[in-house]
This record gives C-alpha cells, structure tokens and sequence, in this order.
C-alpha cells in the first residue's frame, strides 16, 4: 500500500510538473510573440484581428484548417503596402480565446460577419479562403453577399470533397493523435518532446517565422482546438449540397501544382496520391465554373500551403484583383 501511495504521490508530482513547464513556457512565447493585431469581444468571444495598410476594397483572408493568421505572414505586408488587409484567428488558433467545442461552417461565417461589425472593417471585400477556408468565405459570401466585390480560392476545399477524394486511412489516426496530444499538452509532455516541430518544419522559413508558429501550436489549447476544427470541417464535407454558384463575381482559383506524392503515415500510396490529384483538380475547376468570371491559376512548384510555398503566387492573384477593382470605388 505504502508503495502504491508513493507511485500516485509521484505521478502526481510529476503530472504537477509538467503543467507548471507548460505554463511557464507557454507564458514565455506569448511574451516573445503577442498578438500583432488586436483584439476585439464578439459575442463574449476574445478574437484576434490583424489590419494593416490602407486603401479600398479590403481583403478579408480567411485561413485553412487548424491555422491562423500566422499562416498569412509572407504575404500579408506585400497586400497591404497596396490594400486594407485583415487576418484574423478563428477561435483557438492563433491568438484567438477557444471555444472548447466544434463548429460548422454557417457558424464560422456568422463569426466573421460579426467581427467585421464589431472591429468596424470597412468595405467592400475581397475574399480570400485557403483550404477550409474557401468552404468558409463561400458560406460568408452566400449569406451576406452585400459588399463582396471579389473572392480568391487558394487551394480550396470542394464542398463535396469527402465523397468524391480516395479515403484516406490515415486520417482516424490524425483525430486520435490530436486527441491525445490535447491530454498530454496541457501537462507539458508535447512541448518537452518537441511533437508538434513538424507542423513547422516542412516549410521553408525563417527561425523568426518558425518561433511565431511554433508558440502558437505549443499554446495548451492548441491540439484540442486544431481536434474540434479539424472534426467539424471533416464531418461537413460528406453528403454536402454542391457549392453556391457565384454569378458574375470576379473570381480567382490557385490550385497546387507540384507532383503528387504519397504520405505513407496517411495512409496515401503514389498510386492513390496520383488518383486524388486527379480528382482534385477536378473539383477545382468545379469550383472555378461557380463564376461566370472564374480563372484558374497553377502553383507548379507549390503543394497545398501555397501562400507558404510560392507566396508571390497569392500576392500577384489578391494584387491584380484588387487593381482590377479598385476604379470602381473612390
């Protein structure tokens, strides 16, 4: 007994341990690296929001799946030196407070449209959704379409996509690696492992780029947000409506480009890469055709994270819309 008492004695120290470590570093990031935004109440919620530049209209740039605005940083100063730009965190990424819960894509839209009120963004409004974040700015543009003047996709999820890409094995185990990863962040053992490093790591940036992400994805929140967002985009995306049509809204679509690969730890063969290329690209001209003024653009050198891949590729699609809008407005 006296044993079985010192072993939950110990764990508990030890368990003890590693949240003050997780505290103590995660304090220490935000130090490091706060908000370059603002933060703005909307419905009792904490969101960050990050506007720089002038000029009309203003591009609104909505992120992929489980990121932030972070994800923006090589491109967003470029837009801005031309336009009003404005990233923001959906909650739990980033610098946002979370929800602790999943939420869908009209709720995510309802979000977004609050914060342009509450924050007072001006318009009209470029849209620009990355991944996940082409199904959110739709939704957004669907129901509030006053003032939308203009929307680029950057690798855009298709609406229907769960149906029609290859089953990806893999992707049960990313849910339960990000299940466990929210147990064991709050109590330090992911950060002391450097787990998350990867998320960082495949991309070529600089090691101040690098800290920025990293003390996000090391936040104690961090995986249980990325695993409800994650949940909720996923469980949309089956048996889902055909996306809206835009009508004559000026459109651009950047699709990724590079030669498609398997990921073996998801499940993906060469073979299955190949087939779910081919249907992507499918699925994005689908999603150009949604505007009578749609054009499609190739990264050839970029996978999915284009704006992390071939940055000037989004910089030149958001600049030139802009610069084909902008006579219309004082």
């Amino acid at each position: 007994m006296k044993i079985l008492r010192g072993s939950v004695g110990l764990l508990v120290a030890l368990v003890l341990a590693g949240a003050l470590f997780q505290w103590l570093g995660a304090r220490a990031d935000r130090r490091a690296h706060p908000a370059p935004g603002r933060f703005v109440d909307v419905d009792g919620l904490r969101l960050h929001v990050d506007c720089r530049g002038e000029g009309r209209p203003t591009v609104l740039l909505e992120a992929g799946l489980t990121s932030g605005s972070a994800s923006w940083l090589l491109v967003h100063d470029a837009i801005a030196r031309v336009t009003r730009t404005c990233a923001y965190d959906r909650p739990g990424m980033d610098w946002s407070e979370p929800i602790g819960r999943t939420a869908d894509a009209t709720e995510v839209a309802a979000r977004l449209h609050r914060l342009v009120e509450v924050a007072e963004i001006p318009g009209p409004y470029v849209l620009v959704g990355m991944s996940a974040g082409g199904v959110y700015v739709r939704e957004y543009q669907r129901k509030h379409p006053g003032g939308i003047v203009g929307m680029v996709l950057v690798d855009s999820s298709h609406e229907q996509q769960g149906n029609r890409l290859p089953a990806i094995s893999g992707a049960a185990n990313i849910d339960r690696m990000l299940s466990l990863c929210s147990w064991l962040q709050p109590i330090g053992l992911i950060r002391a492992s450097d787990a998350l490093d990867v998320l960082v790591d495949q991309y070529e940036l600089t090691a101040e780029h690098r800290a920025l992400i990293r003390a996000n994805v090391y936040q104690s929140h961090a995986c249980a947000a990325m695993r409800d967002e994650s949940r909720s985009f996923h469980g949309e995306v089956f048996d889902a409506d055909p996306p809206t049509s835009l009508g004559d809204l000026p459109l651009v679509v950047l699709s990724q480009g590079s030669r498609p690969e398997g990921i073996e730890a998801f499940g993906l063969s060469d073979e299955m890469a190949r087939e779910q290329r081919a249907i992507w690209d499918v699925l994005q001209e689908e999603l150009t055709a949604l505007s009578t003024r749609g054009q499609r653009r190739v990264a050839t050198e970029s996978g999915h994270v284009i704006q992390l891949e071939q940055p000037q590729l989004v910089i030149d699609a958001i600049i030139g819309m802009v610069g084909n809008l902008r006579g219309r407005f004082p």
